[in-house]
């Protein structure tokens, strides 16, 4: 179910959360490229936390999206459709 108080889930990741999000995911991304001759990784695991989801506006689910090539798509209203 949901947690009404304490988050939204469509209005996650945020703004912030997703610039904070992309920038990790290109962390991690060139961390793994320097240390093995510039491979990409094979597979890669994020752990999503709800309280952690909650204190940084889905800066997690950020790095998942950025990750695997995707972005939200907001409506006009700032909540996340797709």
């Amino acid at each position: 179910g949901r947690n009404i108080h304490a988050l939204d889930p469509y209005r996650m990741p945020s703004a912030g959360a997703w610039a904070r999000g992309q920038r990790a995911a290109e962390e991690i991304l060139r961390q793994h490229r320097e240390a093995n001759d510039g491979a990409y990784p094979e597979t890669c695991a994020v752990t999503l936390w709800g309280l952690d989801t909650i204190k940084t506006r889905g800066e997690s689910i950020a790095i998942v999206l950025s990750l695997v090539g995707a972005r939200p798509v907001k409506e006009g209203t700032g909540r996340v459709v797709r």
